[in-house]
């Protein structure tokens, strides 16, 4: 600052005088209400000067009519008022003007006001000496986007004036309703907010920033003469980041404000890299869904639904079903210890060892397989901490079943009916990547599991944060036995044609959280031979695929299916056929294939082919956007309308159709009246 300072009290009768007779002890008091005055120019004095001849007209008429609220409100702003412009014993006149006020002594508000009035009338204005603000020597950088919310100008002006000086940029409202606008417009690094305030207070202003998602990443400071604990307790509690009390200290404030910027870039620092690392978990963990087998896999011996749900963008949980030579099937579920990147990574990397394991050295049975994995685990992964639990198994079309388990939860087992069956025998090695002492061997063939199953019966496999997970409102463990009663009920409604996902909707359902560790399950059908009804292999042809609709229709009349449902899933036969045959574009020689698997309730339809893929989910959307009466997509819409349940796989080049008919199925509003 250049020249000398100048303050409010530069008259040679100031408050000090004034004051003396009415406020025992005012010079010590003013003290605590000094402020830092190097930094007030003639324009910050002049605005002062006329605030004040404002707040003491307006003081004069609250006292008159014994006004309280309105004497409160002027002596607050003087308690601000006179420490910022250099007249700290002001702010002791507003503190008492206050106390006088809340304990109903009017006579002294009388007294103190016509006290002041005296004093300004004396002023009558101060000489400019042409001085303007400097930087602060050795004064703290505040670069940054900052707001001042305050309904006095003079206060705006010198905080405008101060901030600006070392290096932020200022915005500023005179009152809560203009700052809440201009926050969500402009966005600002850093809101100095008062607190007292006509219209919205700065606590409102505080709250309403701190709940809206636009507005809620800007850093607070309340500015106040309102210090009481329950004061700053109450701006805390609503978000404030910090509270500086009026009159303040330039330099304190500059200090204060470059804190709080500093943090504030941090934060959004951290924010951009948290951003930006969640983008990159989330393709990470869409590239892992996709090597993750959702779609169920059918084989002549097995079906195979699968759930699966992470606790995060990526999952350390991991499962498949491989096909085998001779119509065998190997299929696994393990889970990585811990979560985050690392375990999906190492998760990602033992999915590829076990297969590759598997179509290498099935022969050798899964004790040997798990010896393998594990070996070749540990060569890529030399942290001891880091291992898995597994479950393997290799299932046979004579519902022979050889397992083995890696330290992981045991399966449950089921019949047909949805019956328990006795568990597996409690057996096994230990877990893939744990460091091996050698005192025994850890996956010996002797703690393999052997077991046959029956007709339809169900191997359930799952990873231990299904029966971990809890009920949101009590806490309470899902357990086995909840997760094996629940499966029951699936595995018996005839409706469930998924028993895996309905069971993840079912525990949804009753309120537990699936979402704090990684949940998988497989459900494991043991395929009844006797269901077969029909099993084809055709040319592409539509004459072909009519007479497999044929022979279809006329298998489920003798079966007792009545007469439309089973002209339904000739319909639906043809349908497909015809889509493969016109739009497939097999190789030559090649040919569709064609089971027929009858159960209680219902027919399922499996076709296979190797022609080009498409999605018949796609098309189907697409053809619903066509007029009703058009030609193109008839077909999709009639398979649409027969099929309770449709599952459309793309695997190895192969395209598998499976499609549930209900033997109850009747036709509604006209289904083929577009059929020729």
């Amino acid at each position: 600052m250049s020249g000398d300072k100048k303050t409010l009290d530069g008259h040679e009768q100031g408050p000090k005088g004034l004051f003396l007779d009415l406020i025992p002890g005012l010079a010590g008091r003013a003290e605590a209400f000094r402020g830092s005055d190097e930094f007030v120019d003639d324009a910050v004095l002049a605005a002062f000067e006329r605030q004040m001849a404002l707040t003491v007209a307006a003081l004069r008429t609250a006292v008159d009519t014994t006004d309280e609220a309105g004497i409160r409100r002027q002596a607050h702003s003087l308690q601000g008022m006179g420490g910022a412009a250099g007249a700290p014993e002001i702010s002791v006149v507003g503190e008492e003007l206050s106390l006088a006020a809340k304990a109903g002594d009017f006579a002294r508000c009388s007294a103190l006001a016509a006290q002041l009035a005296a004093w300004t009338d004396m002023r009558g204005g101060a000489p400019a000496d042409g001085r303007s603000p400097d930087v602060l020597p050795n004064a703290p950088d505040v670069r940054g986007r900052i707001l001042i919310v305050d309904d006095e100008y003079p206060n705006r002006l010198y905080l405008r004036k101060l901030l600006t000086a070392q290096g932020a940029t200022v915005l500023d409202a005179e009152n809560g309703e203009q700052a809440v606008a201009l926050a969500r417009r402009e966005a600002p690094d850093l809101a100095l907010v008062d607190v007292m305030m006509p219209g919205l207070s700065g606590y409102e202003v505080c709250e309403k920033l701190k709940s809206d998602p636009a507005t809620r990443d800007v850093t607070i400071i309340m500015v106040t003469a309102r210090t009481t604990p329950e004061d700053v307790e109450h701006a805390f509690v609503l978000g404030a980041f910090d509270y500086i009390r009026k009159p303040f200290h330039a330099r304190e404030l500059l200090a204060r404000a470059r804190h709080a910027l500093e943090l504030k870039r941090q934060s959004d620092a951290l924010r951009q890299w948290q951003t930006r690392m969640m983008r990159e978990m989330d393709a990470a963990g869409a590239l892992q869904r996709k090597l993750l087998a959702r779609e169920p896999f059918f084989g002549d011996a097995v079906e195979i639904r699968f759930a699966h749900q992470a606790s995060m963008s990526v999952g350390g949980d991991v499962f498949n079903a491989i096909p085998l030579p001779g119509d065998r099937v190997c299929f696994y579920v393990a889970d990585v210890a811990g979560h985050g990147v690392a375990p999906a990574m190492i998760a990602t990397l033992l999915k590829a060892l076990v297969e590759d394991v598997a179509r290498e050295q099935a022969d050798r049975g899964p004790a040997a397989m798990c010896d393998d994995i594990h070996r070749r685990f540990r060569h890529y992964v030399t942290n001891p901490e880091s291992y898995a639990s597994l479950f393997i198994a290799i299932l046979g079309t004579d519902g022979r079943c050889v397992a083995f388990n890696c330290g992981h939860p045991s399966p449950l087992l089921f019949d047909a009916n949805g019956t328990v069956l006795p568990p597996l025998d409690d057996r096994g090695g230990m877990p893939i990547g744990l460091p091996d002492t050698g005192a025994v061997p850890a996956y010996d063939i002797a703690d393999e599991i052997h077991v046959t199953l029956p007709p339809d019966a169900v191997i359930a496999a799952y990873s231990d944060g299904l029966i971990e997970a809890r009920r949101r409102e009590t806490a309470d463990f899902c357990g086995l036995g909840n997760l094996s009663a629940m499966l029951t009920d699936a595995l018996r409604h005839p409706d469930v044609v998924d028993p895996a996902r309905a069971v993840f909707d079912r525990l949804t359902a009753a309120g537990y959280d699936l979402a704090q560790d990684d949940c998988t399950l497989l459900v494991v059908r043991a395929l009844d031979p006797a269901s077969f009804r029909l099993k084809r292999k055709i040319p592409p042809t539509h004459e072909a695929v009519a007479a497999l609709a044929g022979e279809i229709e006329s298998l489920l009349r003798k079966d007792g299916w009545p007469e439309e449902s089973a002209g339904a899933a000739q319909l639906l036969a043809m349908e497909h056929g015809a889509n493969v045959v016109d739009y497939g574009r097999l190789a030559p020689g090649e040919r569709i294939e064609f089971q027929l698997r009858l159960l209680p309730m219902s027919a399922q339809l499996i076709f296979r082919d190797r022609g080009r893929e498409w999605d018949f989910f796609e098309r189907l959307a697409h053809t619903r956007r066509q007029p009703v009466d058009s030609a193109r997509g008839r077909g999709l819409r009639i398979i649409e309308a027969i099929a309770r349940h449709c599952d459309l796989i793309r695997a190895d080049g192969c395209n598998t159709s499976c499609y549930h008919v209900s033997s109850s199925f009747r036709a509604e509003g006209g289904m083929d009246s577009g059929v020729e």
